[in-house]
């Protein structure tokens, strides 16, 4: 007789978990928010748990459990929009994922009428393009516009070791 109990209570226990897991909207990568203009800064390559994802847009929508959005009025955002399609223009951004387990990789997408660019960057690229962003002239960052990009950083190792890349 206990054993029996034991097998029904550790089958409860197992789909009660699955159904919990199943309720809780977790991305783990980065999708089309369904708005008009939007950008977003994702990490790429091998993980064991869900990576933050930070959206910038000019308009608000749902987000998920480990997404961030930080909502900017046109003017501040067309700062940001200029800055990352320069970068995005650069020749040393490429368009397609790194081969192999490179860690800290981050993908930079932004999308408007014209289309969607992406670019991808390795840590150390990564990390200067992000401190720009945090730096650019007219946007004054609110502290809490901050605080996903500066806990994005954090998660990608932004000066907390040597990469070994030039940026």
């Amino acid at each position: 007789m206990p054993f029996k109990l034991v097998v029904a209570l550790t089958s409860w226990i197992i789909c009660n978990s699955i159904a919990v897991a199943e309720d809780l909207p977790v991305s783990i990568f980065a999708r089309d928010p369904g708005v008009t203009r939007w950008t977003w800064f994702q990490i790429l390559g091998p993980r064991n748990h869900p990576f933050p994802i930070v959206y910038l847009s000019t308009q608000p929508f749902m987000t998920k459990q480990n997404e961030f959005l930080i909502v900017l009025p046109a003017e501040r955002y067309d700062i940001l929009f200029e800055y990352t399609q320069a970068r995005i223009g650069r020749t040393d951004c490429p368009g397609a994922e790194p081969r192999g387990n490179v860690w800290y990789t981050v993908e930079v997408v932004q999308h408007d009428k014209k289309g969607t660019q992406r670019c991808i960057l390795p840590q150390a690229s990564a990390c200067d393009y992000l401190s720009s962003v945090v730096k650019l002239s007219g946007m004054n960052w609110s502290a809490t516009e901050l605080r996903p990009i500066t806990a994005f950083m954090s998660e990608i190792e932004c000066g907390t070791r040597s990469t070994g890349e030039g940026s």
